[in-house]
């Protein structure tokens, strides 16, 4: 889902941008709840699949965001150089009551829950992009 919203909102900027997860072991599309949702959006879903972080893409990273604490902090045990790089999604976010806390995994819940979690992602996206702005 983010990574939908990051690229719809990039305009010419001509970043590259990778989602990835630490327990996708092999790729997968998303699953239907999230497809229906960003199609819901018109946001592309073509290039969309699931993969495992790996050092290579650590590496290459200008700027990683997390979406939970626990993802933050084990990509900062396992992957030590990420550092100062690694931020979680929603310390981006304007909306006081997520501010600096996970986002909520919408997976095995309802429409709603997907709904919230577009929410949050859709909000703090825009300033996750100034951020990079910023570094680039």
């Amino acid at each position: 889902m983010a990574e939908a919203i990051c690229r719809s909102r990039l305009g010419d900027r001509q970043w590259t941008l990778s989602s990835a997860g630490f327990f996708a072991d092999h790729p997968l599309p998303p699953v239907p709840e999230v497809e229906a949702l960003l199609r819901q959006r018109r946001l592309d879903t073509a290039s969309l699949t699931s993969k495992r972080i790996d050092r290579s893409l650590v590496k290459r990273a200008t700027s990683i965001y997390a979406m939970t604490e626990m993802h933050l902090t084990t990509l900062r045990k396992q992957f030590p150089k990420a550092g100062t790089r690694a931020h979680l999604v929603t310390e981006f976010s304007t909306i006081p009551e997520y501010r600096d806390r996970d986002v909520p995994d919408p997976m095995g819940g309802e429409a709603e829950d997907f709904e919230e979690t577009f929410r949050i992602l859709e909000d703090a996206v825009p300033q996750i992009i100034a951020h990079m702005d910023q570094l680039t």
